[in-house]
């Protein structure tokens, strides 16, 4: 349960994979609090069995190839030792700690400050006394009648949510909170032990079977990957209003041209991407445009006929599927107004890069051409985003003062929220 050492021994490969996506499955659904609708294998996930180490361990060695991957997974680890041990019993426990003692010790754990800590708390919580009072029916959420000092360092979870009391450098933990202490200490544990896994990593990018397991958990997180909006080939049309005007101009250009130059594309396809669009909806979305004749001043000649996989490759490498497997980030308004704009550039911040007829037209989709008057001579002198976060408050009649738009994500969230 608290997986200090590797399992030994060889696992045929589809049985390493069921381990694997099972244990991915069953973090997601415990992740969203739908615990109730798995309905998958729980033989690979028996604690302490050599199935449930093996899918942690794979999972563990794949989530240190990326931040993303890791960013992503320890929250959902460290949640499944929570849930676990919600409902364990005294029997379970006694084994949980005497397990980790005995994994500990056969390690140098001498010269590591959270191994050290880890073994020196179990054996307190092993001791008679403090162990029949925590296992005890009537032990409540409040009880302070035993407490154990640990080094501020070793729980930032606890210290930032100002869970314990502090003291020359020590964390009080009492006896009520004997389980958020020892997932505060896995979670350091994960994190602290990442540079040695890091060492290892090279396995997962050399070893065909490791690599092709790591990209389809890479599809698996970005398909369920919480996102911010909705956004799909049929209300596209609909959610438009809600984004940024320099993504509106692009939306815009694309539909009329059916073509967008190389850096708008990029920005574009990214934006779509974070503000929820699948890739299979992605992929349908540049087919549709990308098969209709392009206009005779679009400056991007391909066609998806004759380009199809090209495309597809290139869309699937912004989502991190091909290539490096990188998860592109959306660029942000300081990337969109230090973009030099070329002749045959159509995009960048419409508040910076816009000359005053372009910007009127775009300006008039949303705004009368009084308030387009007003709304010029006001934001004449300032700054793109305090002028792009003046336009949000008058179209979506946002009252927030303290906001200020940073990216073309960050408007769509906003206004998302508002609808």
């Amino acid at each position: 349960m608290f997986y200090i050492k590797p399992p030994n021994g060889q696992i045929s490969l589809h049985i390493m994979e069921k381990c694997v996506y099972t244990r991915l499955e069953y973090l997601e659904y415990l992740y969203n609090n739908k615990i109730n609708e798995f309905d998958g294998n729980f033989q690979y996930l028996l604690e302490s069995s050599a199935y449930d180490k093996v899918g942690h361990f794979i999972l563990r060695l794949i989530a240190s190839t990326s931040t993303d991957l890791w960013m992503y997974w320890v929250p959902r680890e460290t949640l499944l030792l929570k849930h676990r041990l919600d409902n364990i019993i005294p029997r379970q426990l006694n084994s949980l700690l005497q397990s980790i003692i005995r994994q500990l010790d056969t390690i140098n754990h001498k010269e590591n400050k959270i191994s050290l800590n880890i073994r020196r708390i179990c054996v307190f919580y092993l001791q008679s006394t403090v162990f029949k009072h925590i296992m005890s029916k009537n032990h409540t959420d409040d009880c302070c009648i035993f407490q154990y000092k640990v080094r501020f360092e070793l729980i930032p979870e606890l210290i930032k949510r100002r869970e314990v009391d502090l003291t020359g450098g020590y964390a009080i933990v009492y006896c009520s909170q004997w389980k958020k202490l020892l997932v505060a200490l896995f979670n350091t544990y994960l994190i602290q032990d990442l540079k040695h896994i890091k060492s290892h990593t090279w396995h997962v990018n050399n070893d065909v079977r490791l690599n092709s397991l790591k990209q389809q958990v890479q599809f698996y997180i970005l398909q369920n990957r919480p996102t911010i909006g909705r956004i799909n080939n049929k209300n596209i049309n609909f959610e438009i209003q809600k984004f940024p005007l320099c993504m509106q101009h692009l939306h815009m250009v694309l539909k009329k041209r059916h073509r967008l130059s190389h850096y708008a594309r990029l920005y574009y396809s990214l934006f779509l991407k974070e503000s929820g669009m699948k890739i299979d909806d992605a992929i349908q979305y540049w087919k549709e445009e990308y098969s209709k004749p392009h206009t005779c001043n679009s400056v991007c000649m391909h066609k998806w006929q004759t380009d199809e996989k090209k495309f597809i490759y290139s869309i699937r490498h912004l989502y991190g599927l091909e290539g490096s497997h990188r998860n592109y980030k959306s660029p942000n308004c300081t990337v969109m107004c230090t973009q030099i704009p070329g002749p045959t550039y159509e995009g960048g911040c419409p508040f910076k890069n816009f000359d005053s007829d372009r910007l009127i037209n775009l300006l008039s989709i949303s705004l009368t051409k009084d308030e387009i008057d007003k709304f010029l001579e006001k934001m004449l002198l300032q700054k793109p985003e305090i002028i792009c976060t003046t336009y949000f408050k008058i179209v979506h009649k946002n009252i927030d003062d303290d906001v200020v738009v940073s990216s073309p994500l960050q408007y769509y969230t906003m206004a998302n929220n508002l609808y």
